[in-house]
């Protein structure tokens, strides 16, 4: 028979026995993925709603607290012994739910899986969907599916903050140019198309960026000035101050992404104040701090 199942809101709650075999993580937009042919998207719920014109039936305002995740996948290629969907959230490298969403025999004559389900926002960035094959004549094991990389109207990185500087700084040695004794001013992500790492550095002899791309490919710009004034902390010590002092202010982000670190100076009456403004991301949540020079720190927007 045909597999449908729809799971209300997930929270810390279920179990499932871990597959055997060899898992392979799928990117998204990757040859693999194309191969697969399964479909999935990530709405916020309440835009979900809109879209259905539930808005002229009774208001709906703002974003919600939740996402709507659909899935849909035939058994055939390399699905063909497709036995079972789950759904795995960690946090802090430990399970805090397993759950199967679908179950499906392979003496099944129909083929089609379909599930939905709502999902809490702060729970997206350690959400993976497991498609679990019992192939019948090799080892089996599952295709690892990230559920923040289907997030509609939204690019997370697929590199880290710190992974991409690595990258721009490998980068720069095979341009002849060295950092080592730069002043590392900013590592942004723009989330826009294309989706890209922009990093910047002042060295001895000007200011030099570089675009780190989700497929790891970098770009170097020159030509901006450089500021008169330089941090006192590095980008890696004012990102660690600002989560420090968040800790202080009862704000857990350690399932945030941090989005952007950027040395800015503030001019008001002629007076210069600089500061680091770091800034992490959780589903439509951000969460933005200054750090100052002399290493104080002040919550600009927690929403």
């Amino acid at each position: 028979m045909r597999v449908a199942i729809v799971v209300g809101l997930l929270l810390v709650f279920g179990c499932a026995a871990r597959g055997k075999g060899i898992d392979r993580q799928v990117e998204r937009g990757s040859q693999l993925e194309t191969e697969l042919g399964y479909k999935l998207s990530v709405h916020d719920k309440h835009d979900e709603w809109r879209s259905e014109g539930l808005d002229g039936v009774f208001p709906i305002e703002g974003p919600a607290p939740e996402y709507v995740v659909k899935f849909h996948a035939t058994a055939a290629g390399k699905l063909e012994d497709l036995s079972g969907l789950t759904l795995t959230v960690k946090r802090a490298d430990e399970i805090v739910v397993q759950v199967p969403l679908a179950i499906r025999s392979i003496w099944n004559k129909e083929n089609q899986v379909d599930v939905q389900f709502l999902i809490k926002k702060d729970m997206i960035n350690g959400a993976v969907l497991s498609l679990r094959c019992e192939r019948r004549s090799e080892a089996g094991g599952s295709y690892i599916i990230r559920l923040r990389d289907y997030v509609q109207g939204i690019n997370l990185p697929k590199k880290s903050l710190s992974e991409a500087v690595v990258t721009a700084e490998e980068f720069l040695r095979t341009e002849k140019l060295d950092v080592s004794k730069g002043v590392l001013l900013s590592a942004e992500f723009n989330e826009r198309e294309p989706a890209l790492w922009h990093i910047t550095w002042v060295l001895a002899d000007g200011r030099v960026d570089v675009c780190v791309s989700q497929d790891g490919s970098a770009k170097l710009n020159r030509g901006r000035s450089s500021p008169a004034t330089l941090p006192k902390k590095s980008l890696m010590e004012a990102a660690a101050t600002a989560e420090e002092f968040l800790r202080t202010q009862k704000l857990d982000i350690s399932e945030h992404v941090l989005l952007k670190a950027e040395f800015k100076i503030y001019i008001l009456n002629e007076r210069e104040s600089p500061f680091w403004e770091i800034a992490w991301v959780l589903g439509d949540q951000h969460v933005v701090v200054w750090v100052s020079q002399d290493g104080s720190a002040k919550l600009i927007r927690a929403r």
